[in-house]
């Protein structure tokens, strides 16, 4: 079910930005990262073109869940194995969302190894920004519930039930 909300949500992504700008989205080019989801040829700005490609290979998170000593939500794996994409963002109830990128060119583990908090006796996956106000964009691990954190304070605010809610609530422009 992830898939198919991240589908719709990107499929909508693409056709704004290609009804307000003509364009796929852009991002900052790094001739030093090879992505085989750009899409053309950087401009004099030095943006280049992106389009999101379906996963053809599935990450084994059983290591990584040993190692932290946790479960990850099974809509957080089929989020991580449904996609490639370099920038997705958004607003979610008029504020703003970015998820962090899932890119081919990144090692997935490696950066949920680092995604992984804990406040309060609860652990979260951080999975972006959310708001004007830099809040961290976050799952519960335990509930799969979608949540803004702020790190300094260490507060948490439940925005979704789950991750499907959340995706299907989002929209390309405020």
């Amino acid at each position: 079910m992830v898939k198919e909300c991240l589908k719709t949500y990107l499929d909508k992504y693409f056709a704004c930005y290609k009804n307000y700008r003509g364009t796929y989205p852009v991002v900052p080019y790094d001739e030093e990262e090879k992505s085989s989801l750009w899409y053309g040829e950087a401009d004099e700005e030095d943006y280049i073109q992106w389009m999101y490609k379906e996963k053809d290979i599935q990450t084994d998170f059983s290591d990584l869940e040993s190692e932290l000593e946790l479960v990850l939500p099974d809509a957080a794996k089929e989020f991580y194995h449904s996609y490639f994409f370099l920038q997705l963002q958004g607003f979610y109830h008029g504020e703003s969302v970015n998820f962090d990128p899932i890119s081919d060119c990144r090692d997935i583990l490696q950066d949920l190894k680092n995604c992984i908090f804990e406040t309060k006796g609860k652990k979260y996956l951080h999975m972006g920004i959310y708001s004007n106000r830099d809040l961290a964009l976050c799952m519960e691990i335990d509930t799969g519930a979608i949540v803004q954190a702020d790190y300094d304070s260490k507060t948490v605010e439940k925005l979704a039930d789950s991750l499907e809610e959340f995706l299907d609530q989002m929209t390309p422009v405020r």
